[in-house]
């Protein structure tokens, strides 16, 4: 370990895309990303960089919220090795215990510099080799009469697994379920994420009906204080459960686990704090058998390459939903991997994440 490497500067950036369409979730709507880019530079020359985009109704954050949290986070690390990253996230957590989307992107550049120093690709540096990563693609919540059309589009698209939302309208749900089954016929994979919109009797009811339509699993049913009613709704469905904003922290997955509330964990990087606390996660699931997944909010192409490669390197990690950027407008990010009928790849090339702003785009931002 290089004991004279030390973080001199961190810059902070508000990183905006803009998007193909309105976004909609049972708990909010989503019009583009507004993101927050962070870039780790240290004494030899060697850098990171990371990223942040918040979910308000899901992890209590916003920009504005972020953008100033990171300014505080900075000067927690200012003067240290980053390679002792395993203390500099401790440290970060133990500054500021919540707002685990900002943490997450300070914790995603230094595992970038961890791997850009040692010359290997992220998933190299995690232990991993390469597999086969098939990604699905999110709709969010349609109006009716476009659903059927929307995921044939995807389908289109090259895509044999579609997510959609529900959690608004139970009835509209099971008939917008019955449409997309419809038009895309029965060889199309189909997952749904209800976003805590529903309370566990409302959710048996739906799930019951929608058996028929041969749902792979469905994503957090309920509030996610709620694991009782998770459970409840567990034992009452064919359809898997899987337990996405319950599950924040290491101890919420064991929490998880230990009440059997869902068979499956989504684990988010943007909800765990970053790649460390994510780590954790997944060897608690991979200790009790519970298979996973690797999702994301509304990132670019820099965090969907961090997330996929923390996904190529963890077998349990048997689910993946990384399709973050696709349909964001003229993204200024460069490298990082290709989604191709679904499937992930990573170029041969890449070191560290791999994937990195525009440096012509940079320089129009103003550093924090």
């Amino acid at each position: 370990m290089n004991n004279n490497l030390k973080i001199t500067q961190i810059d902070i950036y508000p990183f905006n895309v803009a998007s193909e369409h309105e976004f909609k979730i049972a708990t909010m709507v989503i019009s583009g990303a507004q993101n927050v880019l962070i870039h780790i530079r240290t004494n030899d020359g060697v850098d990171g960089w990371g990223e942040a985009s918040s979910f308000r109704a899901i992890v209590g954050e916003t920009q504005l919220i972020n953008l100033a949290a990171a300014q505080e986070l900075r000067d927690v690390l200012i003067g240290k090795n980053p390679l002792e990253y395993a203390s500099r996230v401790r440290e970060l957590d133990a500054f500021l215990p919540l707002n685990s989307t900002i943490k997450s992107a300070f914790d995603m550049a230094l595992y970038d510099l961890a791997a850009k120093h040692a010359n290997l690709p992220l998933y190299r540096f995690l232990g991993g080799e390469k597999r086969p990563m098939e990604t699905d693609l999110t709709m969010g919540i349609a109006k009716l009469e476009e659903a059927g059309k929307d995921a044939l589009k995807i389908v289109n698209q090259g895509f044999s697994m579609i997510k959609t939302k529900v959690g608004i309208d139970p009835e509209e749900d099971i008939l917008r379920l019955r449409e997309i089954r419809k038009a895309i016929g029965p060889d199309i994979k189909i997952r749904i994420d209800a976003n805590q919109g529903w309370d566990r009797v409302t959710a048996v009811k739906c799930l019951n009906e929608m058996e028929e339509l041969d749902i792979e699993f469905c994503e957090q049913p309920v509030r996610r204080w709620d694991l009782d009613g998770m459970k409840y709704v567990s034992e009452r469905t064919s359809i898997p459960i899987m337990a996405d904003e319950s599950v924040f922290s290491p101890e919420d997955a064991m929490a998880v686990i230990q009440k059997q509330a869902a068979p499956m964990i989504n684990i988010k990087i943007s909800k765990a704090g970053g790649i460390k606390n994510a780590i954790m996660i997944a060897n608690i699931c991979e200790a009790a058998h519970i298979p996973c997944m690797t999702g994301c909010m509304s990132e670019s192409g820099l965090a969907n390459t961090a997330f996929s490669h923390f996904a190529m390197a963890h077998p349990i990690v048997q689910y993946f939903d990384l399709d973050a950027n696709v349909g964001h407008i003229d993204e200024p990010i460069i490298g990082g991997v290709s989604i191709e009928n679904g499937m992930i790849d990573f170029p041969d090339d890449i070191i560290g994440i791999g994937a990195y702003p525009d440096p012509d785009f940079i320089k129009k931002l103003k550093s924090l």
